[in-house]
């Protein structure tokens, strides 16, 4: 069986406390054979590191998500910077802009954001971008900031909510894509994105517990279900389901640097 990675999940979420080890376990049965925990401010990414020192096959990314700004301080930069240097942490994230709640006041947002770039650069990891109606802002501060995939760590840009045209300035910056259940939804509009990115460039994710894809929708998202989501892919793109599994999984432990051996046949 070929295997997947989930470059996306909270397994630190609530919904999650009573039986963890239970979720893990249908993930590895579903050929899951990597899971990237998201930390989303100090505290989470805290316990996502402990996570990934619990469970195999797990690793996490630690950052401050725009939506915790408000109540961010230095100090939990430094925190999180500490993190970045434990050998399972392999990405700063989530972490971005959020125009459309705006829990934090947008000059708040950037500032974090351009203090996590410089951690991840510092600390030779890629990012992973929480974007949601902030696209023009985003491109523009990695631009002034002089971030990208080409020159630098890189990153995804995660649950992507672009168009086609924003595809485009993405992958011309080095960056990678990834979609979530919603692409399975019978009137999802991210098809057309999903059509215009390289696969090469894609990455898959569940961004667990949310957004379950179908025939699981309205129920809580779980790592297993990362293969609902490739088989769109899948589809859209007109290959087999092992080819998406070997070639998102292939571009996950590039980006990532996850400690997994992929053979021809796309196995472990």
């Amino acid at each position: 069986m070929a295997i997947f990675v989930d470059t996306h999940a909270h397994l630190t979420w609530p919904s999650y406390e009573d039986d963890l080890p239970e979720v893990l376990s249908r993930a590895r049965q579903a050929g899951v054979g990597a899971i990237i925990d998201l930390g989303t401010n100090l505290a989470t990414s805290l316990r996502a590191k402990r996570n990934a020192s619990s469970f195999e096959g797990v690793y996490f990314a630690a950052g401050i998500h725009p939506n915790d700004t408000a109540s961010a301080t230095s100090s939990d930069l430094a925190g999180i910077e500490t993190l970045l240097q434990h050998e399972s942490c392999v990405a700063v994230g989530e972490i971005g802009l959020d125009f459309y709640r705006e829990y934090a006041p947008p000059e708040r947002q950037e500032g974090f954001f351009r203090a996590q770039l410089a951690l991840a650069r510092r600390n030779g990891k890629p990012i992973v971008i929480h974007d949601r109606e902030a696209s023009d802002s985003i491109l523009r501060i990695l631009e002034e900031e002089g971030y990208d995939g080409i020159s630098g760590p890189g990153g995804v840009f995660h649950c992507f909510a672009g168009g086609a045209e924003m595809v485009e300035e993405v992958v011309k910056r080095g960056f990678h894509i990834s979609f979530t259940g919603n692409i399975t939804f019978k009137k999802s509009d991210r098809l057309d994105a999903l059509a215009a990115t390289p696969i090469e460039r894609l990455l898959l994710e569940t961004d667990s517990p949310f957004m379950a894809p179908v025939p699981h929708r309205g129920k809580r998202n779980e790592p297993c279900f990362v293969p609902h989501v490739a088989a769109t892919v899948a589809t859209v793109k007109g290959v087999t389901l092992e080819e998406v599994a070997v070639q998102t999984t292939t571009n996950a432990v590039r980006l990532f640097g996850l400690p997994i051996q992929i053979a021809e046949n796309g196995k472990a």
